[in-house]
């Protein structure tokens, strides 16, 4: 019995394919980071803040302002790259974001006149000598905010804030 071309090229791509499979390397599995919370404990936190500041600043404001943000998981990606690849120019090392809470004028050129917003700032440090005599731990370096990277804003704020 003859075996047809096709047969053949049938039984090459399958064979190749295997290979460049085997061939793959196999992403690592990304264990869970020591700060990460369950949903539980955060749920007690955001309880906290609506019963203590938020009920103090939705009565002075009289409105129900805004405590929850969301930022698109890749456009954060993004921001972060540039921040990395921004820092490394200036000379930052150490990088970091550093979260601030922040509140929109009462003018409606602002997406959300009134109400609070969070953004983020790029953190370093620029270290401006290699040689020192002093051991100082990099534990104990407050990292500085990078002015020379622009913050991150414009997420979108819950209105009504939506519960954990």
């Amino acid at each position: 019995m003859k075996t047809k071309p096709f047969e053949k090229l049938a039984f090459f791509l399958i064979v190749m394919t295997l290979f460049f499979q085997s061939c793959e390397e196999k992403p690592q599995k990304i264990e869970k980071p020591e700060q990460a919370i369950d949903y539980e404990y955060a749920n007690r936190l955001e309880e906290e803040y609506k019963n203590t500041r938020g009920a103090i600043i939705n009565k002075y404001l009289e409105i129900e302002d805004t405590r929850e943000f969301w930022f698109e998981l890749e456009k954060l990606k993004e921001y972060i790259a540039y921040v990395e690849q921004e820092a490394e120019t200036l000379g930052y090392k150490n990088l970091g974001i550093r979260i601030y809470n922040g509140a929109y004028p009462k003018d409606k050129k602002y997406p959300d006149p009134g109400y609070s917003t969070v953004f983020l700032v790029p953190t370093g440090h620029k270290t401006t000598s290699k040689a020192s005599f002093l051991p100082i731990s990099s534990a104990f370096v407050i990292e500085d905010n990078i002015q020379e990277i622009p913050a991150y804003n414009y997420g979108h704020a819950g209105r009504p804030p939506k519960d954990l």
